[in-house]
């Protein structure tokens, strides 16, 4: 196969999973990786791997190594965090997609963080979020139009 038709079918691999079409992702991203093999690739396999089969320890796993790799490319952080979010930790998602956007910006875990939704801060800061006062207030303000 050319290094074309393998940069198209790599294309549209991403384009599936991107979509959500994890089975065609998997077939076009296993006709590429037995040609080659990149970090990019591996985390993409990685992110078919947990969404489709539900093995994400795993895919985890493997988005790490593709992180020591290329420690500078957010999209390994990107497909790392969707990893933990299908794996139910929530905060470790954040970290990783965080760890991400320092490395350079990225639309799509900007996206991420949108459909998570933002927390409102604090109402008396020097207390915890969970404190009754906070949790009393910031309902009560809410029910008011003031927050």
């Amino acid at each position: 196969m050319s290094p074309d038709q393998l940069d198209d079918l790599l294309q549209k691999g991403i384009e599936a999973a991107e979509k959500g079409y994890i089975h065609s992702a998997q077939v076009f991203l296993g006709q590429v990786a037995e040609q080659r093999k990149t970090p990019e690739l591996n985390s993409y396999l990685a992110y078919c791997l947990a969404k489709g089969q539900g093995r994400n320890h795993s895919a985890a796993k493997i988005c790490r190594e593709s992180i020591k790799r290329e420690p500078g490319n957010s999209l390994h952080y990107l497909i790392l965090g969707r990893i933990l979010l299908l794996s139910g930790d929530k905060g470790k998602a954040i970290d990783a997609f965080r760890r991400g956007l320092r490395s350079e910006p990225n639309p799509l875990i900007i996206d991420e963080f949108k459909k998570l939704g933002l927390r409102k801060p604090a109402i008396i800061k020097s207390l915890k979020r969970n404190h009754p006062i906070n949790r009393v207030l910031g309902k009560i303000l809410g029910l008011i139009g003031f927050r």
